[in-house]
């Protein structure tokens, strides 16, 4: 069982359209999946379920934070089947409020980390989408990972928040929260052919971080966001889609490297 955040400081690098993407993609391909939405804007889950999100008002992840200790049973209970390799946890409305609660909470860090490792043995893959801020939610998306994606666009202030992300991974270690944790690698997103700006960004991300590979680049499509509307996989529109193709060849690098 392998846990991937995919996270960035920096908002509107397609975190949720990655993680969306990436779950559906290894699920599609026999993996038993789960993906996790920390993300208070809930976009993930509300693209998925739609207005019955609001039916989970007591089933979903800020729930399970916000408990002192929680049991197995209850960690299952909130999880949805999509499919039949794909499961979620939902975020809901309320989870900003968890996060101010969190402060003063016994191993705030580590609450997330307790909630999968009593699931973990169900799946092959459990990806979590988080918000584009430095919180406790964040810290502990961090801690219970192996692994951290970070996805970025061709913006200057994408390429500057890499930066942040990577010292927060490297406090997150130095810390001893969790020593283990990895980058697996940049996604550039929104990429387009029709400006030079964005192989320019692509360059520079890089030259700047040599050691760090960049594993996926996802072509900017209407597609995309097309798909993105409804809370399904690009592959669901068009198989052949360029950016169809990235998710799929995205999936099979993390099947390949990630152990």
């Amino acid at each position: 069982m392998v846990v991937i955040s995919i996270a960035n400081q920096k908002g509107g690098v397609g975190k949720t359209t990655i993680a969306l993407n990436l779950s559906f993609t290894l699920a599609e391909k026999g993996y038993d999946t789960l993906v996790i939405d920390l993300d208070p804007q809930f976009n993930l889950s509300f693209g998925i379920l739609g207005m019955k999100l609001l039916d989970y008002a007591d089933k979903n992840i800020g729930i399970l934070l916000s408990k002192n200790s929680v049991k197995k049973k209850e960690i299952e209970e909130s999880i949805i089947k999509i499919n039949d390799r794909l499961n979620l946890i939902p975020s809901h409305l309320q989870l900003s409020a968890v996060e101010k609660m969190l402060v003063n909470a016994y191993a705030r860090e580590m609450k997330l980390k307790n909630i999968i490792n009593q699931i973990k043995e169900n799946y092959d893959y459990i990806i979590i989408d988080n918000a584009p801020s430095l919180g406790l939610f964040l810290i502990n998306s961090l801690v219970a990972s192996d692994y951290i994606i970070i996805p970025c666009e061709p913006s200057y202030f994408s390429i500057a928040g890499v930066q942040l992300m990577l010292d927060t991974v490297e406090e997150i270690k130095e810390s001893n929260l969790n020593p283990k944790l990895k980058v697996l690698g940049f996604i550039f997103n929104k990429y387009s052919k029709q400006s030079k700006i964005p192989q320019e960004r692509l360059d520079q991300l890089k030259q700047l971080y040599p050691d760090i590979p960049v594993i996926g680049v996802i072509p900017r499509t209407i597609t995309v966001e097309k798909a993105e509307r409804e809370g399904k996989p690009v592959f669901k529109f068009d198989a052949n889609n360029p950016a169809s193709v990235a998710f799929t060849k995205l999936a099979e690098w993390v099947i390949e490297n990630v152990k």
